[in-house]
This record gives structure tokens, C-alpha cells and sequence, in this order.
């Protein structure tokens, strides 16, 4: 494989959280760049810890270059684009971890996590 194929078979992902709603809370999640190969499968994970038990709503958002960020997934639509999301809550923390099984070129964007709870 020459290196100009290469490059074109790799793609960027980079993460960063958001977190809105009262203080107190907290969201990480995986962060920097990675470097993914077409075809392979992401996994990007998100932590986040709400002030209370209360409900609360974690969110994943795609920025593509010179775009503004877009949802692209959600606790109730939590499968787009071949995207899946898996929202656990065990009292005021929880996941919200994502995964694509088949990474494309397309999918070169920044990932946010963002998570609002009721409070």
C-alpha cells in the first residue's frame, strides 16, 4: 500500500464534552485526536456525573470541517448514521459510550458529549 492510498484510508476523530444545566456535574470523555483506519470500528466512551439523582440527558454531537455541530445522537435516538449509543445510570453517574463498527472517511468530524440534567 503506498502512502497516498494510506492517508486516504485514515481519518481523524477528535472529542471534546460539553456540559449544561446546573453546576455541580461533570462529563469526560475520550479526548484528542485519533487517528482511525477506514473500515474499522470507533468506540468513544463518555462519562459524565449529574448533581442529584435526578433524570438526566446525556447527548452526542458531530462537527464536520467549517460545519457547526449537529446531534447525532441522543437517550431516545441512539442509532443514526450507523452510530450506536448505550446510555447506563447507576445514581448520579453514568455512560453515554459510543460506537461505529464500520468507520468512514465521511466521519472525519469532532465528537462532542454533552450531558443536561433536570436540576
Amino acid at each position: 500500500m503506498d502512502a497516498i492510498s494510506w492517508n486516504r484510508g485514515c481519518l481523524c476523530v477528535c472529542v471534546f464534552s460539553l456540559l449544561g444545566g446546573s453546576t455541580g456535574q461533570s462529563v469526560n470523555q475520550t479526548s484528542g485526536i485519533l487517528t482511525v483506519t477506514e473500515g474499522q470500528p470507533l468506540s468513544l466512551n463518555c462519562f459524565f456525573e449529574a448533581q442529584s439523582d435526578s433524570i438526566n440527558f446525556p447527548f452526542w454531537y458531530i462537527q464536520h470541517a467549517g460545519q457547526p455541530p449537529e446531534l447525532l445522537l441522543n437517550e431516545i435516538d441512539n442509532k443514526t448514521q450507523g452510530f450506536q449509543a448505550i446510555h447506563h445510570k447507576n445514581g448520579k453517574k453514568g455512560t453515554f459510550n459510543t460506537k461505529k463498527q464500520d468507520i468512514q472517511l465521511i466521519d472525519s468530524a469532532v465528537y462532542f458529549c454533552a450531558f443536561r440534567d433536570t436540576q
